[in-house]
């Protein structure tokens, strides 16, 4: 028997990405699996799977060790580690588990048994590779993700969903939401965020007070996944949203801009990405070396719709 243990990553985006990895993931006979989550990421894993889970806190120092503890009483026999941060392969080592793998680099792996050397193949891929390498789990490209049903919110259905975060990274940050309200005039939108988006929402959802309802920093993240389960698509930055509407299986537009579409693409088939054909992206930077942005500024409202239309979407 063995009883393996997960530690989840700490975003969003990437928390779904992992989850829909570990789906496949079988424990040996008579073993099982638990998840080590984020304590601000709890609501959602209840929402989104029934694995068992285990809160991971760290506010304080006396939270850490009161989690470090927890998860020593655990017994597990082996733990993978999603993130390849010195904190949390610290931790790892504090709980004395006997087995820990994860992807190897810089300071990292002196804290695994068991590591994962990045090759081209691994990090050039979609992220959920490098998780299957560490998860030893077979690669599945991230287009044939079913989706995951969750109960949709009422009053919302058929809706336009857009997530213009992230703030405040203006590299992932592309500003033509307003222009595609006015483009669509026969649908009505949401916008969604956390408290960090409420300036660039409230300046979007002003212009058009009886088409528009701003949600941003005003729900919970089980609201918002429930709004974009009702929603007829979803237009978003590259943020934890974007990623969560994949999950869910609703039809989602990404548009990107310093980022990768082929490393972070939304899951499932109902996806397009809006990117600048010809431009310096992907560069991984969270502000412009040029100054610029031309990644984000020459993808037009046009375009943007046009990939919508290709899933859900017909303008009028």
């Amino acid at each position: 028997m063995k009883d393996l243990a997960i530690l989840m990553p700490q975003r969003i985006g990437d928390f779904v990405l992992a989850l829909s990895v570990i789906s496949r993931k079988v424990a040996p006979t008579g073993g099982s699996i638990t998840l080590i989550v984020p304590q601000h990421l709890i609501p959602l894993c209840t929402l989104l799977s029934t694995i068992p889970y285990f809160p991971y806190r760290r506010g304080s120092r006396s939270e850490l060790l009161q989690s470090i503890a927890g998860v020593k009483r655990q017994d597990f026999d082996k733990l993978y580690i999603l993130t390849q941060s010195l904190s949390t392969a610290w931790f790892g080592l504090r709980t004395g588990i006997p087995l820990r793998r994860g992807m190897s680099g810089g300071l990292v792996s002196p804290f695994l048994t068991e590591t994962v050397v990045p090759s081209r193949e691994v990090t050039g891929d979609h992220l959920t590779r490098e998780y299957a390498a560490i998860l030893e789990v077979d690669h599945v490209p991230p287009e044939a993700w079913p989706g995951v049903t969750i109960s949709p919110a009422p009053d919302y259905g058929n809706t336009v969903a857009l997530c213009p975060g992230p703030d405040p990274n203006p590299a992932k940050q592309w500003g033509g939401f307003r222009e595609i309200i006015k483009l669509l005039p026969s649908y009505d939108f949401v916008i969604l965020g956390d408290q960090k988006d409420t300036a660039i929402a409230k300046s979007i959802a002003s212009h058009f007070p009886h088409r528009v309802r701003n949600c941003a920093g005003q729900t919970s993240i089980e609201t918002a996944a429930a709004i974009i389960a009702s929603s007829s698509v979803v237009i978003a930055n590259h943020c934890g949203l974007m990623h969560l509407a994949g999950f869910l299986g609703t039809p989602v537009v990404g548009v990107f801009g310093s980022t990768s579409e082929v490393r972070d693409r939304p899951l499932g088939s109902a996806v397009r990405c809006a990117t600048a054909d010809g431009s310096c992206a992907p560069c991984n930077k969270s502000t412009c070396s040029r100054r610029d942005y031309i990644c984000l500024k020459s993808i037009t409202p046009e375009q943007v719709i046009a990939l919508a239309g290709e899933i859900v979407l017909q303008t009028t």
